[in-house]
């Protein structure tokens, strides 16, 4: 019979190796729920992408143009990168040691993916748009 070892937790104080502090619940359920989202949005988006090989620039416009090929493909890009920034921020936390360069990880790593989601939703919107 083994004894558990004893270790002091930030939440509960002192317990048993083997007893969770919950800690990375929310993030874990954010994290399938998102890649849940991103499943189907990522085929619909493929099947959409594929389908306009070979098209001319106005028949892109025209399939994008509809309002559900858009949406899908602006959520799978805003989806795909909030994802990404919670995924990469769990990697800087996990990492990156030193107080100062955590926080400034942490703060371009949110500044990058509001970048790439906002320029994807406004180059989908730009093709999507009426000429």
């Amino acid at each position: 019979m083994s004894v558990p070892t004893h270790f002091t937790s930030g939440r509960s104080g002192q317990g048993a190796a083997y007893v969770s502090d919950h800690e990375g619940s929310t993030h874990a359920r954010f994290m399938r729920l998102s890649a849940y989202a991103l499943a189907p949005l990522g085929v619909l988006s493929a099947w959409w992408l594929a389908g306009l090989v070979g098209e001319t620039p106005e028949g892109v416009r025209a399939e994008i143009g509809h309002p559900f090929p858009a949406i899908v493909l602006i959520l799978f890009g805003v989806i795909g990168m909030i994802h990404a920034r919670q995924g990469a921020a769990e990697i800087i936390e996990d990492y990156v040691h030193d107080p100062a360069l955590k926080e400034q990880a942490l703060y371009w790593n949110r500044i990058a993916s509001m970048a790439i989601a906002g320029v994807w939703t406004l180059g989908i919107m730009l093709i999507a748009a009426p000429r």
